[in-house]
């Protein structure tokens, strides 16, 4: 076995190509059997650098194993098994093989240990999201692609430039080395992750690539995209403040537009950067046990999203679309999806009993002093609204009594399936969460059912929920009605588009007139060299020509002549 095959990631990147040659009965197999392999070879290597070649003079590490990418390997891997038996029971080659791909992308990325591979990860990465989007079969999905192919772009862009300068500086070209953000190369690659995590303004990316994706695609992307900019934050920017402002706007800025978008997958590509924010608000404080939260949670939102996601896969898949505005009565048509979507907002929001919550009790343990005191209240307002947004806005929809019965629509087996699997493992978590505890990197001997640790959980989400419930039956709450948010996305597509469209046919223009100049000049400069050309076959047609040539003529003699002497 070459060393190139050590990588686990490897194994699901040729596992996608030859997917697209394999029946549809064996592209699942194929797709979890590739998890199963590829979690063989993490599980089966120890902690160190296990392969390493030089070329170009850089060291290219193409396995460096650790605690840290450990759990997120075995949290991606798990939930791609989810995914693969989520997706058997539909027919779309060309996006299994991208799901696989983009899953070979993100856990190549995880386990090199050098820079160089690493962006190179990341675009592979990248390029499969985008693939990802192109081959959906949902309207608008091709044009989020091309607008995903963008963001991608300028963030490998900034990451070339970031390990460019910071190689030509002198700096080692590893992974597992602390980076400076007042550095230039630093700074570069610091600006490519905030794309990745999707910070403020460049956010909307990800709401508008799950949005347009498939069920099984939208999962995918959440999955094993903008998680992977926090592993990337936690390797390299660990102890940064800055990350604790920019965690704090993704969080704010994530449950705002959550809270009033009626699309449910949009919707919970906000929660996602809100959750997003909790983790790179964690890695910004720094300290062991904020570091520790933030790998922990990352791991159950894994899950957690999956099991949502899925939900509103499952939906769409009967209905067409995921408004809730216009599902109305769901529960009747779709009992069983209908309660594990809840079970997923129970998950993400962080309800004790669910994966998510022996994380998130692990956070507020981690900023618990007086010092972080508005870093711990935000968390709280975090869960607390997650809960009036993906429980309660939904189950007063979905619940809701009509005057016609809906027919019996329920999802297909395979992807009933994957959605309790994914439960199972939300849940098996969360009321056995020192499993989690000792995959992480600090070792946690921490009980989060304490009284003093659920009363302040349990006392944020009852108040959250009755205030929600008070202002509906006043009704000052907004209902839920299909709308269009305006996001920083209409900025990019409006006047930024606009302006580019406008110096494209300016400099098309501009173009244009250049060269009909030259070609004008080209056509006044030929017909005067073919007139001088002309005079020259002509040499006697006028006299003061024949005169030239007689005095020309007479000089070539007269030297001659005094040469000899």
């Amino acid at each position: 076995m070459g060393a190139i095959s050590l990588n686990p990631g490897f194994v699901l990147i040729a596992a996608a190509f030859l997917m697209l040659a394999a029946p549809k009965s064996v592209r699942a197999p194929l797709m979890a059997g590739a998890a199963a392999l590829s979690m063989w070879l993490l599980l089966d290597n120890e902690f160190g650098a296990a392969s390493a070649v030089a070329q170009m003079g850089l060291s290219v590490v193409l396995l460096n194993l650790d605690a840290l990418n450990r759990v997120f390997g075995i949290g991606f891997l798990i939930a791609l098994v989810l995914l693969a038996i989520y997706t058997s029971g539909r027919r779309n080659r060309l996006e299994d093989a991208a799901i696989t791909l983009l899953a070979g992308g993100a856990v190549s990325a995880l386990f090199v240990g050098d820079l160089v591979s690493f962006v190179a990860a990341l675009a592979l990465a990248g390029l499969s999201a985008t693939w990802l989007l192109f081959v959906a079969p949902v309207a608008g999905a091709a044009g989020a692609g091309a607008r995903l192919l963008i963001w991608h772009g300028l963030e490998g862009l900034l990451f070339l430039v970031g390990v460019a300068f910071h190689i030509s500086a002198g700096a080692e070209n590893s992974v597992f080395k602390q980076l400076d953000i007042a550095s230039l190369g630093g700074g570069f690659i610091f600006a490519a992750l905030m794309i990745r995590v999707g910070a403020p303004f460049a956010h909307v990316w990800l709401k508008d690539a799950i949005g347009h994706a498939s069920g099984a695609g939208a999962v995918a992307l959440a999955v094993f995209s903008s998680t992977l900019g926090v592993y990337a934050l936690a390797r390299l920017f660990p102890a940064e403040p800055a990350l604790i402002f920019v965690g704090a706007a993704m969080t704010v800025l994530g449950l705002i537009y959550a809270a009033a978008e009626d699309d449910l997958r949009r919707s919970a590509a906000y929660v996602l950067t809100a959750q997003m924010g909790v983790c790179v608000a964690l890695i910004g404080d720094g300290s062991p046990l904020a570091r520790a939260a933030s790998q922990a949670h990352v791991f159950s939102l894994t899950f957690a999203f999956s099991l949502l996601l899925m939900a509103h896969g499952a939906i769409i898949e009967r209905h067409g679309a995921s408004a809730l505005s216009g599902l109305r009565g769901l529960a009747r048509g779709m009992p069983v999806t209908s309660l594990l979507l809840l079970c997923g907002g129970l998950s993400v929001a962080g309800m004790p009993g669910f994966a998510s919550y022996v994380s998130y009790a692990v956070a507020l343990a981690a900023v618990g002093d007086w010092e972080q005191r508005l870093l711990w209240t935000l968390l709280i307002v975090n869960s607390a609204a997650l809960i009036v947004i993906l429980i309660i806005r939904p189950a007063s929809v979905v619940y809701v009594a009509t005057d016609s019965a809906p027919p019996h629509q329920a999802a297909i087996f395979p992807m009933m399936l994957g959605m309790s699997l994914s439960a199972f493992f939300c849940i098996a978590v969360g009321f056995n969460p020192h499993w989690l505890y000792q995959l992480m990197p600090t070792e946690l001997a921490f009980s989060p059912y304490t009284f003093d640790r659920l009363a302040p959980a349990l006392e944020a989400i009852g108040a959250a929920a009755l205030t929600y419930l008070a202002l509906r039956l006043v009704r000052f709450a907004p209902t839920e009605k299909a709308q269009a948010l305006l996001d920083m996305d209409v900025f990019y597509r409006g006047p930024v588009s606009g302006a580019g469209r406008w110096a494209g046919i300016v400099l098309l223009r501009l173009y244009g007139a250049w060269q009909v100049a030259f070609d004008r000049v080209a056509v006044a400069a030929g017909a005067l060299l073919a007139r001088a050309a002309r005079a020259c076959d002509l040499p006697y047609k006028d006299s003061l020509a024949g005169a030239v040539l007689l005095v020309a003529t007479a000089g070539i003699l007269l030297i001659i002549c005094l040469s000899w002497r």
